[in-house]
């Protein structure tokens, strides 16, 4: 409970300040759910007052959670109590805090509470206060307080009646000093409590009698201690000196002489309420406050410990005596001036003694208040560090964001909406749609069609600036055919996922899914679908409605990618998602949006009467526009004028608008108004509308100019042409013959936008130009374009510009020949935007070409192949993504019949090597689908022979398969990945046989990869075949050339011993590796740099060869080398070293714990954690299957040492990490997702959460079935050790008969594999065998349990006769539950030369590792001793009495 200042007797008249209001914060409820995998979180209350602040303890998780702390608040009736609901999160293995919501109420109201229970004479009243939640959850949060009614004086004096009554009791023992009932006679009560103590060694023979009294005495002493909360402690522990004393008889003494002084100064506390006004009294009360600080602070540091067992210990190595002297030596001093100002007091009277006690109360509250500030500082300082560390995560965040590509100039734009007072009717309808309630259930569609022209852009336009203004607006898109990036659909949801990153928890969501996967950046749009939009979104609660507006889907490149997307998933989302769409009517939105119950169409009618007045409305607010700016008279036109306008019109909002930009462009707009509207035909379509406004305004062009007409065709033919709209500047750039573009652009501004600015892109009017232009004029009309002439024209311009400006130093060019790993990052700002342009879109006009091509295309080709085909694959490698060239090389053989020599052998060749080294450089950056599209690419050009080199073709394209079988292998297709290296491996032999000097190095690499393939496809004896075969070569390479191939024969042999080790051959296995470390610590003797890692890492795996077969204390020996080595590697370069110094501390901590290190072990796998973490927020694709692997360690380690919550939160992140991971690529990760969840299962089951423990176990057995079923010789093993712990689960909650039946399959699985490996598999074989024994006598048949733990303990025996050290324990527990089950068919002989025999196991292993084994111990002796007690033998005391000294339990289990 909360203290906020100090309490006075009942009778002071107190100083004027405010009064103590006393709170208790009972319990909450509707707490919202934070997160999906556990529900509810911990939750606390933050109380502010002024400037003090109160917390509650942190609950269990719950929806309603409790807390039931009271606290004494000060205020006075204009004071605001400021109440902050908060949850505690754990983010790995940091804790932080977040707010949920808050609430103020004034103390006034407060108070009336107070009235009320005094009113109607309760002890208190309750009420809920409602919590503004920022979750919007429904219903809203609440927390059920209670005000007390009264003070803390009236409590006190409460306590100090109930205290006197105990008091009387006590009289009629053997007496403690006498404390008087009153306080006038407060000096002769002391003299007489001084008398009654006696001396010490009275209050020692009085000591057991009275020890009782002590607690009456204190409990008197808390009712009056409230001069500050040290003197309470101080008096409180003191009386708990002697209880500590019963057992710490060497101070005995002392503790009872220090009693002896404290029962003085009782006496002055008693005596404080209405003596001494005397100078010497208060002396003494200032040096008594003094002295109980002090004593107070020695109090708490003793009192630390909790265990009394512990302080006893404690206490014989601690000079607590000599403190417990000092402070005895120190209260007889006060005693002796305490008596001279009794003296003085009850001479000069003792009723105004208050006036200095509450000074010195004051005093105390003055260093209370300055403590309370201090803390507030602290506070203070402490959230601007929190926020510091919020910013610092959000600013990461953002920058992992930033990897999402964005589509530029997307948005909507306050311009281009409608005009004021239009549309207002539909607009209103689509409003209240968004705003409204789902009537599907789920997220909804508003689809509105139109023909061209009609308006959709500028509906969709204002619709996005009102949900903008109305804060709801979450991401908007405007697709444009003019721009290559807004044409198609690729970046439309990640733009949509970053706009969605402005919540908090979608950012963090977002960041998250990221770093575990880069390539969602790229990926298809279903993948970024489900993890950029639908789950970060389906995570996060949303109140009020949220729109995304998508404007001309019509314009997509591909409209059925997305609206089959918006059909199937689009409704899956929150209710709160509304969507706007708006596209020409087209098939594809009849078939996709008709039947869909989520999606609303609606089409506008042109002809609508109020589609016809916004019409009026626009178009007289554009004419006053014109007169304006023209200076004509504000009547222009005449009403005659615009009603024929209007009528012209015919509803289409594009058709008045293309005139009005004819007009703003115009020299006399009143003359050309008049020539545009004359002559026009009626009865047409909207189409054919369009199509007679363009050809008007065009043919006013003067067409006869030679000059004009040809750079018309020129500079039209390249803005409809060109992939991505181009500024002013470069359409200069473009056409150099044209000596001033911005003039011919100006006289062509009625059909374009964006001209007036150099550097702004130039574009058509509208859509409907293009198709009428490209399209629906006649090809004989002098506007015409042929679109796909331009585009070839643009061909062949960008191939030019290509060779001429990308130079060598060029940004982006030449880092394939540089020794440094990676691709340097290039922004597009750095390379000008026409040669940008170029690069990127150069092969998408060339292709349009078809045979017979010219003459001028085939030496620009020849030309870019030759020189710039490389160059140009590193700066689009750099500025965006690695573009390949296999799709020009096909155009290349369609188009030209002959080979006309463009990719020579030794073009392919340069170019083969340049996309090896392309693919190695991306896969250094973590961008593993792009480095496996180069090496696919390098390993078709290997494909083609090499014309009078087969040798050289053949060893290239086994080059070229192995790092294919690299890549591969890293996107987690192992099965092409084998394939690959099995052909690598076939060529590398067929090289060998003819020179095997020169080819038999490679073949033994490539035979190393294909044994680690195999093994992690399961198939243990190929692998071994494999690896035995480069073992063999590289011996006999080594002799004639010991320093050139002694590294390739250890890295064998290092993979050699962990085949071997798979397949149960310990001992090989123990050999094979001890060789490789030998010859690693030669080669480190002479090359400390270069072969030092090396032999870290066969001192690695020789650790874990050496635990595997029980060498444990060897074993940690080889880690600890191992770790050395690495932390001095890690600290030249940690780039390169740490991720291999992470690891090795994971086996270290392993090892550790292995001896029951249990503190030693968590410290190292903390560490390992702590390096993951860093790894993975700079390469998290890369690290994070390393980090859920430490967690997942880190969590047996805490486990290990008690912290259940700690691990339970360490393997949830683990799990999460894997899910996140298994996501995208499930062949790769769905096995160690398996693994963590049952990890997550026994964590759960620890802790008592037997039901979510069961479904984890379940999880991962469907998930290690499902991999068993395409490759059951890897995962049937896996799958046996799931069965097993499932087994254990269901028994544990009664579910018995399915119990049996799940370790009745994981025997029979480990049976199969034990029958062909029974080294390898009979350890696993036995421990499903005593599970199997277990479950069968918990259904009573004892028969079949006895028989299936004699096969486990036989075999436990078989093994361990050849490594005792590994396998004794295991015979020891069965030997164990042997006899347990031979006791239960009253075969107690026979039980009791079991139980010996464990018990004889067990010493040895107790003594050399006692944090493991110990326990394990105890439990076997306490069963022996049962069973001699069941038999009449005398031992039976002695095996009991061993084991209470080993272990308190007392019950004797299997």
């Amino acid at each position: 409970m909360a203290h906020s200042s100090e309490a006075a007797d009942s009778d002071v008249t107190r100083p004027d300040v405010v009064d103590e209001l006393r709170l208790t914060i009972l319990s909450g409820s509707n707490l919202p759910q934070i997160s999906i995998p556990r529900k509810y979180p911990r939750a606390l209350v933050v109380l502010r007052v002024l400037d003090q602040t109160w917390r509650t303890k942190v609950s269990e998780r719950s929806r309603d959670p409790q807390w039931g702390n009271e606290f004494g608040l000060r205020g006075d009736s204009s004071s605001v109590l400021k109440v902050e609901l908060k949850v505690s999160r754990r983010l790995g293995i940091s804790q932080s805090e977040q707010l949920v919501g808050t609430a103020e109420v004034r103390f006034e109201e407060l108070r009336e509470k107070q009235r009320q229970a005094h009113e109607k004479n309760i002890d208190h009243v309750t009420f809920d206060l409602q919590v503004a939640s920022s979750e919007l959850s429904e219903p809203q949060p609440s927390i059920s307080i209670r005000v007390h009614r009264g003070s803390a004086l009236d409590r006190a004096q409460a306590r100090a009646t109930s205290a006197e009554d105990d008091y009387q009791r006590m009289r009629t023992g053997p007496a403690l000093p006498t404390v008087p009932a009153g306080t006038s006679d407060a000096g002769s009560s002391a003299q007489d409590a001084a008398k009654a103590m006696g001396s010490a060694k009275e209050v020692k023979a009085l000591y057991k009698t009275t020890l009782d009294s002590v607690e009456v005495f204190v409990k008197m002493v808390d009712a009056f201690a409230d001069i500050h909360p040290y003197v309470r402690a101080a008096w409180t522990a003191l009386s708990a000196g002697y209880k500590i004393a019963v057992a710490q008889k060497d101070r005995d003494d002392a503790l009872c002489e220090l009693l002896e002084s404290m029962t003085t100064a009782l006496g002055f506390v008693y005596r404080f309420d209405k003596t001494a006004l005397h100078k010497v009294d208060r002396g003494v009360i200032l040096q008594i406050a003094e002295k109980t600080n002090e004593c107070a602070l020695f109090i708490k540091k003793y009192c630390t410990t909790e265990s009394f067992a512990l302080r006893a210990a404690k206490g014989l190595f601690s000079n607590d005596g000599d403190e417990i002297a000092r402070f005895k030596n120190d209260f007889d001093l006060l005693r002796r001036d305490l008596d001279t100002g009794a003296i003085l007091s009850l001479t000069e009277g003792l009723s105004d003694v208050n006036k200095d006690l509450y000074k010195i109360g004051e005093g105390v509250e003055s260093i209370i208040r300055n403590v309370d500030r201090t803390a507030l500082a602290v506070d203070r300082a402490a959230l601007a560090v929190n926020l510091t560390a919020l910013t610092v995560d959000r600013t990461a965040q953002m920058a992992t964001l930033d990897k999402l590509p964005y589509a530029a100039g997307a948005s909507w734009s306050p311009e281009s909406g409608c005009l004021l007072d239009t549309r207002e009717a539909l607009l209103e309808e689509i409003m209240r749609w968004i705003r409204g309630p789902s009537a599907s259930g789920g997220a909804e569609i508003f689809c509105l069609t139109g023909v061209a022209g009609s308006g959709k852009t500028a509906i969709a336009h204002t619709v996005a600036r009102r949900c903008h203004e109305e804060g709801i607006l979450a991401s908007s898109f405007f697709f444009n055919r003019e721009f290559e990036e807004r044409n198609r659909p690729d970046k439309l949801l990640s733009t949509m996922a970053r706009d969605l990153a402005r919540y908090p928890n979608i950012c963090g969501q977002l960041s998250s899914a990221l770093e575990a996967d880069q390539s969602l950046a790229t990926a298809s749009l279903s993948r970024q679908f489900t993890h950029l939009v639908a789950e970060p979104c389906g995570r996060h609660t949303f109140g009020a409605s949220i729109a995304l507006v998508l404007d001309a889907l019509d314009e997509i490149n591909s409209p059925p990618d997305v609206l089959k997307i918006f059909r199937d998933d689009f409704h899956k989302l929150p209710q709160a998602f509304r969507l706007f769409v708006t596209s020409r009517e087209m098939e594809y939105i009849d078939i996709y949006f008709s039947r869909s119950p989520h999606v609303r169409l609606r089409t506008i009618d042109l002809g609508a009467g109020v589609n016809l007045s916004d019409l009026r409305t626009y178009i007289y607010w554009r004419f006053g526009d014109i007169a304006e700016k023209f200076g004509l008279e504000t009547s222009w036109p005449d009403e005659g004028l615009k009603n024929l306008f209007i009528s012209r019109a015919q509803g289409l909002f594009q058709w008045a608008a293309a005139v009005f930009q004819a007009l703003e462009c115009a020299y006399d707009p009143a003359g050309e108004l008049e020539a545009l509207l004359a002559g026009l035909q009626t009865g047409l379509s909207p189409e054919e509308k369009m199509d007679e406004i363009y050809s008007k305004i065009l043919q006013a062009y003067k067409w006869n100019a030679l000059g004009f007409r040809r750079d018309y065709g020129l500079v039209m033919g390249t803005i409809l042409a060109a992939k991505r709209p181009l500024s002013v500047s470069a359409l200069q750039t473009l056409h150099p013959g044209i000596p001033n573009i911005s003039k011919l652009l100006s006289r062509l501004g009625a059909l374009l936008t964006g001209w007036r600015c150099p550097s702004q892109p130039v574009q058509i009017l509208h859509l409907s130009l293009r198709d009428f232009l490209t399209a629906r004029a006649s090809n004989n009309a002098p506007f015409y374009i042929r679109e796909n002439d331009h585009s070839r024209r643009l061909g062949l311009f960008c191939l030019a510009f290509i060779n001429e400006n990308l130079k060598p130093d060029t940004p982006g060019v030449g880092y394939l020949k540089s020794d440094l790993p990676g691709i340097p990052t290039i922004t597009k700002n750095q390379v000008s935007e026409e040669l940008w342009y170029a690069c990127e879109f150069w092969a998408a006009h060339v292709l349009e070409f078809k045979a017979p091509v010219p003459t001028e295309l085939v030496e620009l080709l020849r030309k870019f192949l030759s020189a710039q085909l490389i160059p140009w694959m590193e700066v689009c490698t750099s500025v965006d993504s690695f573009k390949g060239s296999q799709h020009v090389r096909t155009w290349i053989q369609s188009v030209f019949t002959e080979d006309i020599g463009f990719m020579s052998d030794k073009l392919n060749s340069r170019l083969a090597r340049a996309l090896v080294n392309i693919s190695d450089r991306l896969s250094y950056m973590d961008r593993r689908e792009e480095a496996l599209s180069a090496i696919q690419e390098a390993v078709e050009l290997c494909r083609r022979p090499i014309e009078g080199e087969p040798t050289s073709f053949t060893s290239n394209l086994a080059h070229s398969l192995h790092k294919l079988s690299i890549r591969l292998s890293g996107v987690g297709c192992r099965e092409d990945a084998l394939a690959a290296i099995r052909e690598a491996v076939d060529l590398r032999r067929q090289l060998a046989q003819d020179r095997p000097a020169a080819f038999n190095p490679n073949l033994a690499k490539s035979l190393n990869s294909l044994s680690n393939y195999l093994s992690g496809l399961g198939h243990r004896e190929d692998a071994l075949a494999a690896v035995r075969e480069a073992v063999d070569l590289c011996r006999q390479l080594t002799p004639d050339h010991p320093a050139a191939f002694s590294p390739h024969l250890a890295m064998s042999l290092s993979n050699l011993s962990h085949r071997l080790s798979d397949l149960g051959h310990r001992e090989d296995a123990l050999a094979a590796i001890r060789e490789a470390v030998g010859l690693h610590q030669q080669l480190a003797e002479d090359r400390p740099t270069t072969f030092n890692p090396n032999l870290a890492s066969s001192l690695n795996s020789l650790s874990n060869h050496l635990s595997s077969l029980g060498q444990r204390e060897d074993a940690l020996t080889a880690i600890r080398e191992a770790v050395s080595l690495r932390r001095r590697l890690a600290q030249d370069r940690p780039t390169a070293f740490n991720p291999h110094l992470a690891m090795s501390l994971n086996d270290l901590s392993g090892r550790l714990s292995d001896l029951g290190h249990r503190e030693d072990a968590l410290a190292a796998i903390r560490e390992a954690v702590d390096l993951h973490q860093q790894l993975a927020q700079d390469h998290p694709a890369a690290f994070n299957p390393h980090l859920a692997m430490s967690l997942s360690n880190f969590s047996h380690r805490l486990s290990d040492l008690g912290h259940r919550e700690d691990a339970l939160a360490a393997i949830r992140e683990a799990v999460d990490l894997h899910q996140q991971l298994a996501r995208d690529r499930p062949a790769a990760f769905n096995p160690n997702l398996a693994s963590s969840l049952n990890s997550l299962s026994n964590h759960l089951s620890g802790l008592g959460q037997r039901e979510d423990a069961l479904a984890a176990i379940r999880e991962a057995v469907d998930l290690r079935r499902r991999l068993a079923e395409d490759r059951p010789t890897a995962f049937n093993p896996s799958l046996a050790s799931s069965l097993n712990s499932l087994s254990n689960h269901l028994s544990s909650l009664g579910q018995r008969e399915d119990a049996l039946a799940a370790i009745r399959e994981a025997v029979g699985l480990h049976r199969q594999f034990a029958e062909d490996h029974p080294t390898a598999f009979n350890p696993h074989l036995a421990i499903s065998l005593n599970d199997l024994s277990n479950r069968l006598s918990d259904l009573g048949h004892q028969e079949d349990a006895l028989t299936a733990v004699r096969e486990a303990v036989g075999l436990c025996r078989q093994l361990a006769q050849d490594h005792p050290a590994m396998f004794n324990p295991d015979l020891a527990r069965s030997l164990h539950h042997l006899s347990l089950c031979l006791s239960a068919l009253n075969h107690q002989e026979d039980a009791l030369v079991a139980a010996k025999e464990a018990v004889e196991l067990y010493r040895p292993l107790a003594n050399s590792i006692p944090a493991v084994f110990k326990s394990e111990l105890a439990n076997s002796l306490r069963l022996l001793s049962w069973l001699l007690r069941d038999l009449g033998w005398e031992d039976a005391v002695a095996a009991e009495t061993e084991a209470d000294m080993l272990n308190p339990s007392r019950v004797p289990s299997a």
